[in-house]
Formats: structure tokens, sequence, C-alpha cells
């Protein structure tokens, strides 16, 4: 059996055994995410099967959140790209970027649990990519497919004044004093995702044939405002819903 020396210090801290682990590293070695997340391994074509409906936190509550790490492959994503791509050019005249999906996804997967979203139903999302140089603002994404979110997205369009957005998604050269500028004095979000990796995260595009990695880390932040066993599923939600892509072309 094969297992990295930080997974094999992992499963002895958790008492888990390593042999009832399926290993994604090279010629399956258990590695240091299929301790954390032993249930998000990816079976046939990128789809994912959970023995338990939710992930736990990985690192102690900080400023507020808990805190979700996790890696998802998008092989998935690559495999469907061509005929989406046909799709979004006839509607969008563009193709979608890999942020398009993760935007849709963790909106989705935020509001597959209602209880935390105000009377109005509005979810508002703000968008750091390139680094934190281009900056978008979403208003009521939960009703929007992800054809209009790339519409959205791709027109760019200045962050409106009083603008209080209930998820972040930045990556990982986004600074903290970037997102508080946008963010009013009193207020944080609900949810933040923080793509980690400086690999570029528009190397996945519909149809296209170069990307960097098909690897995915990330960092989702739940607001403790929320009971754990809620924020829990919903983590679990969103690396479901990354594992399946298809599904994210769906409003509903």
């Amino acid at each position: 059996m094969l297992i990295s020396p930080l997974a094999r210090k992992l499963c002895a801290q958790k008492g888990i055994d390593p042999a009832q682990l399926r290993g994604t590293g090279p010629r399956g070695r258990i590695m240091a995410r299929d301790v954390t997340t032993p249930s998000a391994a990816p079976t046939r074509r990128g789809q994912t099967t959970y023995g338990d409906p939710s992930t736990p936190p990985t690192r102690p509550q900080k400023d507020g959140y808990y805190v979700y790490d996790a890696t998802v492959n998008m092989k998935a994503l690559h495999e469907i790209s061509m005929p989406i791509a046909v799709q979004c050019e006839k509607l969008l005249e563009h193709r979608y970027s890999l942020f398009d999906y993760i935007v849709r996804a963790v909106v989705k997967a935020c509001c597959s649990s209602t209880e935390w979203i105000d009377p109005t139903g509005e979810v508002n999302v703000l968008l750091f990519e390139e680094e934190g140089k281009k900056i978008a603002a979403i208003p009521d994404a939960r009703s929007k497919t992800i054809y209009r979110l790339a519409r959205e997205l791709q027109q760019n369009t200045p962050v409106p004044a009083g603008f209080t957005p209930h998820i972040v998604i930045c990556d990982a050269a986004t600074t903290r004093q970037q997102v508080a500028d946008h963010l009013a004095a009193d207020k944080r979000p609900g949810f933040a995702l923080l793509v980690r990796g400086r690999s570029p995260k528009v190397g996945i595009r519909a149809g296209g044939s170069s990307f960097s990695s098909l690897e995915l880390p990330y960092t989702f932040y739940a607001s403790t405002t929320l009971p754990e066993a809620q924020a829990n599923r919903i983590a679990a939600t969103l690396q479901s819903l990354l594992y399946s892509p298809v599904s994210l072309l769906l409003l509903n």
C-alpha cells in the first residue's frame, strides 16, 4: 500500500485505517486529501459517492468561519467541454471559463440550505479574478442560469455603491485588503471561496485543449452564524457539484 508521510500522520491522528481509503495520487498512492475528504474520492467519469452527506471542517474556526480545504478533479468538465462550447458560443459569443462553473457551483451549494437567506431571497456575489484585478458584482445570483452569470462576468460591470455580498469568490493572489475594501464595515459575507494555487484558473475553457491542470484546490469558508452541521452539508454539496458539471447548467 502506497501512502504519503503526511497522509500516514493524519490517519494516525484521526484514527483512520488507511487500508479503507482510496488513493488518488500516482499509482493509487494515498494522499493527505484522501484522509481529510475520504468520501470525496472520484469514481467513474468524475462522479462522487458520499458515505456521509457532510464534510467536516479541516481547520479550526478562523475569523468567524468554518474552514474547509479540498481538491477536486475537473476531468468531467473537460470531457463535456466541446458540446458546451458549441452551445455557449451561440448564446454568449464566447466560451465558459472554469470560474463560471465555480461561481454557479458555490451559489447552488450555498442555496441548497435556505435557512440563512433573508426574506428578499436575493443572494449577491462578489468575484475577484486575475489576481484581484478584475472585480465583478453579481446581484441576485440565485435566480440566474450559468449563461446569465457568464454574460455578467464577461461584462465586468463596476461594483455598485452599497453592494453587500453574501458570497465572495477569489483567487489565491487576491489580498484580504482588496476584499475588505468592497465590504461594508459592519458586514461580512456568509460564505467565501478561495481558489488556491497560482496556475491560471481559466485554463479549462469549454472546447479548449490547453489547460494547466485538472486539479482544482480550494478553501471554502462558511459563517459560524450557521450551525456546524448545516455548514458541513453545504461544503459537501459544493464538492459534489464540482464533480458534476452537467448539473450546473440547470437552474434548479
